[in-house]
């Protein structure tokens, strides 16, 4: 064969190889160019070094040049730890999270990300009695302004578990009409709190309550507070309603993705266990807000001054919630 022939072939195979389809990359990050990846070892070997030297916010800037370029769930869980050093420990925890989702997508078919995936758990769970976990629950949302600590809260956190530091939290509400609302709780470490606000209950004033006859003065502060436990029970009820609309529009979301069939994804574990969650309390207020009005309306009906006349009180539930209805003359 001449050399002018084996180099014709050689195009010929050469052209022929080019023309092949790719193989199809597995699931995951997408692959980088050479050029890329050696710039993401070298930063991600940057950010090993200052972190080893206590550098952390610096290692950070380099871990997070590494993840923008591969992906990789190996250098988040890197970030995670430096914000752990500097004892930022919402943070820590939101990219602890991240990381472990994203680890446990690509570990169903690369392996190597298991580590990544069990060190982030671990990792969660030595973090979990350091901070605690807050739910906005708000009655009227529609063009509300919430804000939790001071930081705007969108449509999508309400009802989500939001991951706060230990101690005061205050929520504000700006209702889109009614005046502007707060509240204020103390969470402690490891524990979930629901806080619910409904705009404009709390900004009602009371009607004032004519002091009874001075013939008649034993029974009536037994009717005060019977209509203090219909309010709770009223107040219970509304939870009730809030809490399973929250749970239900979440298990509607799980049905959506997984197809109709049982949930095993691991991505899914935190929706589902505040699913359970929503269910218990929604249950609970339930039981207290039923208690509460039936209790309230006997306490009504019979806790009256001696000589009053008969008096009946009912509790009236429709669209609009529950409500205690007095009538007679007192």
């Amino acid at each position: 064969m001449t050399r002018l022939m084996r180099r014709s072939l050689a195009a010929i195979v050469t052209a022929a190889l080019l023309a092949l389809p790719a193989s199809p990359a597995l699931a995951g990050p997408p692959a980088a160019s050479t050029g890329s990846a050696a710039a993401a070892q070298k930063a991600f070997d940057a950010g090993q070094d200052l972190y080893d030297k206590g550098q952390h916010e610096e290692a950070i800037a380099q871990f997070r040049e590494a993840y923008t370029i591969t992906k990789s769930p190996n250098a988040r869980l890197m970030v995670a730890r430096s914000l752990l050093a500097l004892g930022k420990l919402v943070e820590a925890y939101e990219e602890l999270s991240a990381t472990k989702i994203e680890a446990a997508t690509l570990a169903e078919q690369q392996p190597k990300y298991e580590r990544a995936r069990d060190s982030a758990s671990a990792e969660l769970a030595a973090l979990e009695p350091k901070v605690a976990k807050v739910i906005v629950a708000l009655a009227q949302p529609e063009g509300a302004r919430v804000t939790l600590n001071g930081t705007a809260l969108s449509a999508e956190r309400l009802g989500v578990a939001i991951v706060v530091l230990p101690g005061k939290v205050v929520v504000e509400v700006e209702p889109a009409q009614g005046a502007r609302m707060q509240r204020e709780e103390t969470v402690v470490g490891g524990q979930t709190k629901t806080i619910f606000v409904a705009p404009g209950v709390a900004a009602a004033k009371p009607e004032p309550i004519a002091p009874a006859p001075a013939e008649s003065t034993t029974g009536g502060g037994v009717r005060i507070a019977g209509y203090v436990v219909a309010g709770l029970g009223v107040v219970g009820l509304g939870v009730f309603g809030v809490t399973t609309a929250m749970a239900q529009s979440k298990y509607d979301g799980l049905v959506a993705d997984c197809g109709g069939k049982r949930c095993a994804d691991p991505r899914y574990a935190d929706v589902i266990d505040e699913g359970k969650r929503l269910d218990t309390i929604a249950l609970g207020s339930l039981v207290g807000g039923a208690v509460g009005v039936a209790a309230g309306a006997l306490m009504i009906a019979l806790g009256g001054p001696k000589a009053a006349k008969k008096a009946d009180a009912r509790v009236v539930v429709g669209p609009a919630g529950a409500f205690v209805e007095v009538g007679g003359a007192f």
